[in-house]
């Protein structure tokens, strides 16, 4: 199940009217809407690879100890009821799952059983993302914390997946410590064991910064913008059944990018646009973006010039994947 932050359309509104008197709210609002179009046309690629990143989460949860949680609920049920018979039974069997998960994968710390995901999405120009942000850090530098609180919890641009896994290292101990105390007749002291064992659960998130995924294909675009024209320039000849033999999803994108008439360079200007975006959310400094901004720079001279351009999207995919290692990674 997708949870969108419900915040994040309160935010659009906040960085529409935060800009001030500085910066037209006019302005911020039609470069807000012009990013967005270009987004749109993105935006397949963008949730293709969130997608591809939940899966592989997913893939790493480890059912037996689904089991075995279930098997914990179903126990402490079987207490509320006074049926102590069917809590043993059900914790017998939570802890042959775990010790099935022990034995399979004896250096395992945390065994995942959930994988959660949340969006979160600021949207706004880059200029009423700034001010926004400064209006955040001057409310923390005066103490109004409570004040910055709802503004900060939705100054992102990001997917968050979020692992539930049980610690294989406390766990099982439980498991069986509340067994022996059912054992004992102690069922008041048991139930504490287990509720105490069900909150040691571990929440890790994996943050998937949006800005720089979105870059990324804004880039992609461009190129396969930029490759067809060449293409049409160097074979005037090609016939209108080339176009019928081509791959039916690049065919989508391109008359997806015809439909909003956007040019490679609206498409290089975009994604350093998003950059500049990613900067002003803090996911990383001026300097971590130097390098990049530098090679969409050189992009756009050699796209003015009429220049070949594929020397410079391989530099530009390098700068992306150290931008992903330094920061993201």
């Amino acid at each position: 199940m997708k949870l969108r932050n419900l915040y994040a359309g309160t935010a659009l509104a906040l960085l529409i009217v935060s800009a001030g008197p500085s910066w037209s709210q006019d302005t911020a609002q039609a470069e807000a809407e012009a990013q967005a179009v270009t987004r749109e046309q993105v935006e397949e690629s963008v949730t293709a690879e969130t997608d591809s990143q939940l899966a592989d989460k997913r893939t790493a949860v480890i059912q037996e100890a689904v089991d075995a949680l279930h098997e914990t609920n179903a126990a402490i049920a079987a207490i509320e009821k006074g049926d102590i018979d069917a809590a043993i039974a059900a914790l017998a069997l939570a802890t042959g799952k775990l010790e099935t998960v022990v034995a399979r994968e004896p250096d395992l710390a945390l065994a995942p059983v959930r994988i959660d995901h949340i969006t979160y999405d600021v949207l706004g120009s880059v200029e009423a993302v700034r001010e926004l942000g400064k209006q955040i850090e001057d409310l923390v530098d005066d103490g109004k914390f409570q004040e910055a609180r709802p503004l900060l919890s939705g100054f992102a641009s990001e997917v968050v997946i979020r692992t539930t896994s049980l610690p294989l290292a406390t766990y099982p101990d439980a498991i069986l410590a509340a067994t022996a105390l059912l054992d004992d007749g102690k069922t008041d002291e048991a139930m504490t064991v287990l509720n105490a064992a069900l909150s040691t659960q571990v929440v890790t998130d994996t943050v998937v910064a949006l800005p720089p995924l979105r870059a990324v294909a804004m880039i992609e675009k461009a190129k396969a913008l930029l490759n067809d024209d060449g293409e049409a320039a160097n074979d005037k000849a090609a016939t209108e059944d080339k176009a019928a033999t081509e791959d039916k999803a690049a065919t989508e994108d391109k008359a997806a990018t015809e439909d909003a008439d956007l040019t490679a360079a609206d498409y290089v200007e975009a994604a350093r646009q998003e950059l500049k975006i990613a900067e002003a959310l803090g996911y990383g400094r001026e300097s971590d973006f130097e390098d990049l901004h530098e090679a969409l720079d050189e992009l756009d001279r050699q796209i003015e010039a009429q220049e070949d351009t594929g020397g410079i999207f391989e530099t530009i995919a390098t700068r992306f994947e150290e931008l992903r290692t330094r920061i993201f990674n």
